[in-house]
């Protein structure tokens, strides 16, 4: 029972966790969107926007984890949004657009901190996070802002839902998405690194509709393969000091993975 109970008695366990519950209440429905317009690297592409504007920062000496340094990530993330809402093309899927753009500042990122002395450490910090370490002050604020952004999505659910099946499109509803998904992508950035942030916005949205076809039910499942695997992959993180990003991805793809199985045994989902 020491075994399972002992990671919890330290608040900066609970602390995480609770970082990844938030994470997990809007990243789980933000990714059912992504995924079913299949736009899979869009996420990605814009943790990689707010983690170069992160990087930008650091370069003109603004310390992590200000309001100065947010604002100027999330000032990448919402052009990066713009960009994505207004670029299209009927010859190149929208997809393809996005991977070029992940690249391209994937590379800027690198050569942005090769001129910081302390350049692969940041990204180190960039990717995984350090969310083990994360302040609470930190966690309530991002709490508080998912919760506007989601009162939001909440109001506008009827349309962006139309807008991801194809029943409807409109450049401001497109962009209201990306918008709004650029500000969850850069406050989740600083707190979890690009890594996590991707797993979780992509691999429980995949996972539960391999098992469901009910959109609620797929919600429902989301939440909860996401929220198991952060509290097994916290629990193991902390017995083996290992770090706790990647092996929440890990539990992730672990459930990912038995979700598969599922649905080759059973192809016809309810």
């Amino acid at each position: 029972m020491n075994w399972l109970t002992e990671p919890w008695l330290f608040p900066f366990m609970r602390w995480a966790l609770l970082c990844c519950l938030i994470l997990t209440s809007i990243h789980v429905y933000l990714g059912f969107h992504i995924v079913r317009r299949g736009v899979l690297f869009v996420d990605l592409a814009m943790a990689q926007a707010a983690a170069l504007g992160a990087a930008f920062g650091v370069l003109i000496g603004i310390e992590h984890d200000t309001a100065m340094a947010y604002v100027l990530s999330a000032s990448f993330a919402l052009a990066s949004a713009a960009f994505f809402a207004l670029v299209r093309s009927r010859r190149i899927h929208q997809e393809a657009i996005v991977a070029a753009f992940y690249g391209l500042a994937s590379a800027a990122t690198f050569v942005v901190l090769e001129r910081s002395p302390h350049g692969m450490e940041e990204v180190k910090h960039l990717f995984v996070g350090q969310i083990l370490t994360v302040s609470p002050a930190r966690v309530l604020s991002a709490a508080a802002a998912y919760v506007v952004i989601g009162i939001a999505h909440a109001k506008m659910h009827s349309r962006t839902m139309a807008l991801t099946e194809g029943r409807e499109s409109g450049r401001m509803l497109d962009f209201f998405f990306f918008a709004t998904f650029a500000l969850v992508v850069t406050i989740s950035v600083g707190l979890a690194g690009v890594l996590l942030v991707f797993a979780l916005l992509v691999l429980p949205a995949i996972a539960s509709i391999l098992v469901t076809r009910k959109k609620t039910m797929a919600l429902v499942a989301g939440w909860g393969f996401a929220g198991a695997a952060s509290v097994v992959g916290l629990h193991i993180a902390y017995h083996m000091d290992m770090p706790a990003a990647p092996m929440i991805v890990l539990m992730l793809g672990a459930l990912l993975l038995g979700a598969v199985v599922v649905s080759v045994i059973r192809p016809d989902p309810d």
